[in-house]
């Protein structure tokens, strides 16, 4: 982005006029216009002082609590500032940012081949330039694809302070941005004490904002980075006394080299959408009863899924017969086996404030207003003595997800707030099984056990209104 450009939506964010930044910044109107307008840059002598006297001004004016919102349109990349001084520095750092890189173009440099890369030390100015970097090439032109490659450890306690505080604002998601990321499960294993709810969390965050993609190593990456294709790539590595080194590379010739090499690693991709999914079942029905067979030990539901749907509910959705009934199949085989059914409470309003049943690999089925009561006591024909052990009823705020769990296995399922988008991530690990387990039994005071009195209770309030 141009510094005439951030200078000017910086000036709309404060809500300042012209004048009184320029006079803040001890400028002429006449000056601060030749910058804005793009006819002159701030002297280069003067380009630290500038910065940091602008930022400072605008800092000022701006900072309060989550005023990190604020600047959606600049930095869709970006974290919550803690105080004045951390939003001064960040605004320091893109407003040099922007500068270097007008300079360079004025100077007729060539951005593609420079012949020096650049390093940042530490985790606040990894975190600032870290956000300041990929918001820049977002911003740059949100119509041209854009495909990140990552081993971003993410969980890592090292770089806790650096990718767990960042935010993602833009408020429409960037359909064109694909985002894929390379991991080894036995280190993910090995490094289990690290992993909390937050790994799930993570993965759902990361879909809202990008087409997300998972890649299972069979050896190890040795190279910490981020990669925007064509682009930039990050490189992270450790200093001898802990600190955290970020390097940005922007020769063309080496990301062409870099992702050639990336591209012939052997990685096995567990992420399906909707047409990868049901390619892989119409090409190997019996994918289904492979899965049922394993004996389903677990599904934690904090979306709706139609479990209770059958196959005449389906007639009039528009898909192949084979998958309806490969997923009718493993409904049924959940709701009858001893399966340890969890459900929150919002997962089950849900269907009853939107009329919708969520069908993986087929869309969702809509129930009219007057047949949601009679499609709920479908579930009455499952209720036994045995439904206080089977069906646990979770009264807590998770991600919004499906999870499948057999051992050494876990199918996460997520699908977007339009019910168009849906994601399929497949791992052979037993870790997210525990993870869950740990957050349930962590939670001991928000699980209800389940009797046929209860659910008789919720029929009868639902059918009277009265759900509060």
């Amino acid at each position: 982005m141009k510094i005439s450009i951030l200078l000017e939506e910086l000036i709309n964010i404060a809500q300042i006029s012209k004048t009184d930044f320029a006079i803040g910044l001890n400028m002429t109107p006449s000056g601060l216009s030749k910058i804005l307008t793009g006819r002159r840059l701030p002297l280069f002598r003067e380009k630290r002082a500038f910065c940091k006297q602008a930022a400072n001004y605008f800092a000022e004016t701006i900072y309060c609590l989550g005023c990190y919102s604020k600047f959606a349109n600049l930095f869709p990349v970006i974290y919550d500032f803690s105080s004045k001084y951390e939003l001064e520095m960040y605004l320091a750092y893109a407003i040099e940012y922007a500068f270097d890189k007008d300079l360079s173009i004025e100077n007729d440099m060539n951005l593609d081949y420079p012949d020096r890369e650049i390093c940042f030390l530490g985790k606040k100015t990894i975190l600032n330039m870290f956000c300041i970097i990929i918001s820049d090439s977002i911003m740059n032109d949100i119509n041209i694809p854009l495909e990140f490659y990552s081993t971003l450890p993410l969980f890592n306690k090292l770089y806790s302070d650096i990718f767990r505080r960042i935010k993602i604002i833009n408020s429409k998601k960037q359909k064109n941005i694909i985002f894929s990321h390379f991991f080894d499960m036995s280190s993910l294993e090995t490094s289990y004490d690290e992993y909390d709810i937050e790994f799930l969390l993570t993965i759902v965050k990361a879909q809202l904002y990008a087409d997300l993609n998972l890649w299972k190593i069979t050896k190890e990456i040795d190279s910490i980075f981020l990669l925007l294709k064509g682009q930039f790539l990050l490189l992270f590595s450790t200093q001898l006394d802990g600190s955290p080194l970020m390097t940005l590379i922007i020769h063309k010739s080496y990301l062409t080299v870099f992702f050639n090499s990336l591209m012939k690693k052997d990685a096995i991709k567990i992420s399906y959408n909707r047409s990868e999914a049901t390619a892989a079942l119409e090409a190997n029905p019996s994918l289904i009863d492979k899965l049922t067979n394993r004996n389903i030990n677990a599904v934690y539901n904090f979306i709706s899924i139609g479990y209770l749907i059958k196959k005449k509910d389906l007639e009039s959705v528009e898909s192949k017969e084979s998958i309806k009934n490969s997923i009718l199949k493993l409904f049924n085989d959940i709701l009858i086996k001893e399966t340890t059914f969890f459900v929150t409470i919002d997962a089950m309003m849900a269907i009853y404030a939107t009329g919708k049943a969520i069908v993986p690999l087929i869309g969702t089925v809509d129930i009219a207003p007057d047949e949601l009561i009679s499609y709920l006591k479908r579930f009455e024909t499952y209720i036994n003595e045995k439904s206080k052990d089977k069906i646990r009823i979770v009264n807590s705020e998770l991600p919004k997800v499906a999870v499948l769990c057999s051992s050494g296995l876990s199918l996460i399922y997520l699908i977007d707030h339009q019910y168009g988008s849906e994601k399929i991530h497949y791992f052979e690990t037993d870790m997210i099984n525990n993870i869950l387990n740990s957050e349930v039994a962590e939670s001991t005071k928000s699980i209800l056990d389940f009797s046929p009195d209860l659910w008789s209770t919720y029929i009868d309030a639902l059918s009277k209104n009265k759900i509060s």
